[in-house]
């Protein structure tokens, strides 16, 4: 199998590049999360041989398969949090819940919203809904759980796991693709609402 120096981690490797780690966890600079860095590159990758199809909960109780019942054929945006990170996830959920917004009913249709726990332990999909039910989310995201190492596989197959560092220090960014047509590409989950979502509806139009 190809390494995880795929098409996908060279999309998003300037935005990591560009970050600026912090005292608890990893934050960008001013430019990255106003949405002023230069456009996600969108590249090809098959997300069926990298993402691995395993067994998450919902936040709703569901118990789904990851690649085969999440992301199989549809618009996938994907991001990493905790319910109890007090840094960048309530900025990055409020910030997406924007995302959501701005996207309409086309989420929970043709596009799929999907956060990931960090912190197995500790997020049960019934702290995950009462997550959810703060933040507001609608119908179409998903915050999902699971056994610590498949979650940390997910992680790992989409580039973002480093097992040198704590779960405060999970990275910021936002993976987004179109399983359809093996277009992803990835940017700051903090980057202004309109510019994810003019990248979004770029893949969506193939």
């Amino acid at each position: 199998m190809t390494t995880m120096r795929t098409a996908l981690e060279r999309a998003f490797a300037g935005i990591m590049n560009a970050a600026t780690p912090g005292a608890s966890g990893q934050s960008y600079s001013p430019a990255a999360a106003a949405g002023l860095a230069p456009s996600p590159t969108i590249e090809s990758w098959d997300a069926a041989r990298f993402l691995p199809d395993v067994l998450v909960q919902t936040h709703e109780g569901a118990r789904v398969r990851f690649y085969e019942d999440l992301i199989r054929g549809r618009l996938a945006l994907i991001n990493f949090m905790f319910t109890t990170c007090t840094n960048q996830c309530p900025l990055a959920t409020a910030n997406l819940v924007k995302v959501q917004q701005a996207l309409g009913d086309r989420v929970g249709r043709d596009i799929v919203m999907v956060s990931v726990t960090v912190d197995a332990s500790t997020d049960t999909p019934a702290a995950l809904k009462r997550y959810s039910q703060r933040y507001g989310t609608r119908p179409g995201w998903y915050f999902v759980t699971g056994r610590q190492q498949d979650l940390d596989l997910i992680r790992q197959r989409l580039g973002v796991l480093d097992r040198a560092v704590d779960k405060t220090q999970h990275t910021g960014i936002l993976v987004f693709g179109n399983d359809a047509t093996s277009q992803w590409a990835a940017t700051p989950a903090q980057a202004r609402p309109n510019t994810i979502v003019r990248s979004v509806v770029r893949l969506a139009s193939g």
